[in-house]
């Protein structure tokens, strides 16, 4: 009886270390999976080279942070954003007061004049003489 009994505790032992290596395995990968995502590489996005020559061409957006239309017109360009000429006029109210900005998103374009509104990224090319 009592050799049953260590060999029944045994097999609980080697269970309870199978499966505590097990819980060690799961989050080890999960640490390095998370780890190769948050630094891993971020290739060109679509429309980086549209957000570039518009920024080039002297294009700038007017918005803010609580605009839903600012964020709706920043979701069309996904992570090119970041290379459009921005002016937030909660932060500059003065910038967007000299460019007679009205309302959120306005687009002032090279030839001076001021759009307002969300507009689609192909006008936007147009308008500025470059390519979508």
């Amino acid at each position: 009886m009592i050799k049953s009994q260590r060999e029944a505790f045994g097999r609980r032992e080697r269970n309870k270390k199978i499966f505590n290596y097990s819980i060690i395995a799961v989050v080890a990968v999960a640490i390095i999976y998370g780890g190769y995502a948050m630094l891993k590489p971020e290739g060109p996005s679509e429309h980086d080279d549209l957000a570039k020559c518009l920024s080039a061409q002297g294009v700038t957006m007017y918005g803010t942070e609580w605009c839903t239309y600012c964020q709706a017109q920043k979701r069309e360009f996904g992570s090119s954003f970041k290379y459009v000429t921005y002016i937030n006029c909660d932060v500059n109210p003065d910038a967007c007061k000299a460019a007679g900005v009205e309302g959120y998103p306005a687009w002032a374009m090279p030839d001076g004049t001021l759009l307002s509104g969300v507009q689609d990224l192909a006008v936007l090319a147009e308008r500025a003489g470059c390519t979508v």
